[in-house]
Formats: structure tokens, sequence, C-alpha cells
């Protein structure tokens, strides 16, 4: 889609929704920072008045977001779960602000905390141990733990995006594998 990424900044809400809604925006190539942009100035008009909308308004603003999000990862690929992020940190944001509305699926807590809980590479007992011998590492030593003490920082920030919002409800099936990541996040690099 020629053009797709000019006059984002005087794009309404209701701009961006058809902008991200339109089928060749999904197969539309762009930079890193183009999408960044994109994703910037949708959730920036998203945040500005979110009480406002209506339900079926936040629905047509989570399919276009959804859109969004899947584009520019598809176009740059996932970016240390930077298209990840970006999304459960708006999800959550409007969650604490508008409230729980599982029939608005912006509104669902269940599929950010499963979201999170799915990009996860490692369990939260092997994420503890990693993170306790980071701990006991000389600074020569932490220079060749970088990689995996990168891998724990990527959970931390998972985990920071979701444990703003509300436990899981006790009959959710992940709640315990949730409180367990909640135990080990304190102590992650």
């Amino acid at each position: 889609m020629n053009g797709l990424f000019d006059g984002l900044a005087l794009l309404d809400l209701d701009g961006h929704i058809r902008r991200w809604s339109a089928p060749e925006a999904g197969r539309a190539e762009g930079e890193v920072s183009q999408w960044m942009a994109a994703a910037q100035q949708f959730a920036a008009r998203l945040q500005a008045d979110p009480r406002r909308l209506s339900d079926e308004r936040l629905r047509a603003v989570g399919a276009a977001w959804a859109a969004l999000i899947s584009a520019a990862e598809r176009s740059t690929g996932p970016q240390h779960n930077e298209w990840l992020l970006r999304d459960l940190w708006l999800r959550a944001w409007m969650l604490k602000k508008m409230g729980l509305r599982p029939d608005v699926p912006l509104l669902d807590p269940a599929p950010v905390f499963e979201r999170a809980l799915d990009a996860i590479p490692m369990s939260s007992a092997q994420a503890a141990a990693l993170a306790a011998r980071w701990l006991e590492l000389d600074h020569a030593q932490k220079v060749e733990f970088l990689p995996q003490a990168l891998e724990l920082r990527r959970i931390r920030h998972l985990l920071n995006a979701v444990r703003s919002l509300a436990p899981l409800p006790a009959e959710h099936p992940r709640r315990g594998e949730f409180q367990a990541w909640e135990q080990v996040a304190p102590g992650l690099p």
C-alpha cells in the first residue's frame, strides 16, 4: 500500500482504524521505525480518551490494532518481542482504564496473560536458577552469561506488562503458572 505510513500524526482514531483495517495493510512492508511510529500514533489516539468509545467502536479498534501489530511483526520479525510487548502494554493499560469486558476482545484479560506466558521460553524454576547464578558471577563471568541474562530480562519485561493487572481468576487454568512467575519476577535481572 503506497503511502501507508504517510500522515500518521494527522489521522484521528477513526482514520487509524480505517487504515489498519484495510486488507492491503496486512501485506504492507515497512521499516521497523515506520511500524513503531504507526503503533505509537494509533496508541496515542486511543489513549487520549478511550472512555468515550462504545463497545462496538472498541471492537473495531481492537481488530485494527491487532491487524497493525500482526502486519508489523510479519514485515519486520518479532524484534525481540517488541510487537508483543506493545500489544500487551496497551491492552493492560486499557484494562486498567476501562475495566474488564470479556465480550470486547481488547478488554479481555485472559489473552493478555496467556500471550505473555506463551512467549516465555523456559520454566519459572529454570529462570529462578539462572537468576540466582547471575547474582553469584563476577564481572568477567557476567559478560559470558550475557545472552542468558538478556533472556531473563525479556522475561521480566513480559511479566511486567501483565503484573499490573488484577490476578487471574481462581478458575483460570494457568493461574498457578502465573503465580509461580510472580514469585520469580523480582529476582530477574
